[in-house]
């Protein structure tokens, strides 16, 4: 998913849409919007919400330096082979029912499957955590 061109429904599934810890003093760069996608695609489809992909309705075509983006993004590289099995085989309990029971849920399963590779994925988890906290407060 890229946050460039992205809607979405802040009702539906709004609580979802936290973009991950990224720039300066994190490990990993350029993986916020994917990591949105990631976890918003996994509680739609346990929720039976739909999603919609296609082509963008707005063209970006900004020229950026691939050697700076491949220093960003290495170690997102190699852990998507931990990452997007942890997604794809990731279950939600039967009792999660809203989009707020589910990201909690699966702050849990990232602290607990994906902490093993790099501890920025411990310190994910909490910030998962604080962002479900910030949006029940400030909704």
């Amino acid at each position: 998913m890229c946050g460039m061109n992205l809607a979405f429904d802040r009702q539906s599934i709004g609580p979802a849409m936290y973009f991950g810890l990224m720039g300066d003093g994190q490990p990993i760069g350029r993986y916020d919007d994917m990591w949105a996608g990631w976890c918003s695609k996994k509680i739609c489809d346990h929720l039976g919400l739909g999603v919609k992909t296609g082509l963008p309705y707005i063209w970006h075509s900004k020229a950026s330096d691939p050697f700076a983006n491949l220093k960003k993004e290495y170690k997102g590289i190699f852990w998507q082979e931990e990452i997007i099995p942890f997604f794809q085989n990731f279950q939600f309990s039967e009792n999660c029912n809203t989009v707020l029971e589910c990201y909690l849920e699966l702050a849990k399963g990232v602290k607990n499957k994906l902490s093993q590779l790099d501890p920025y994925f411990s310190n994910l988890a909490d910030a998962m955590k604080t962002w479900i906290e910030c949006w029940t407060a400030l909704n």
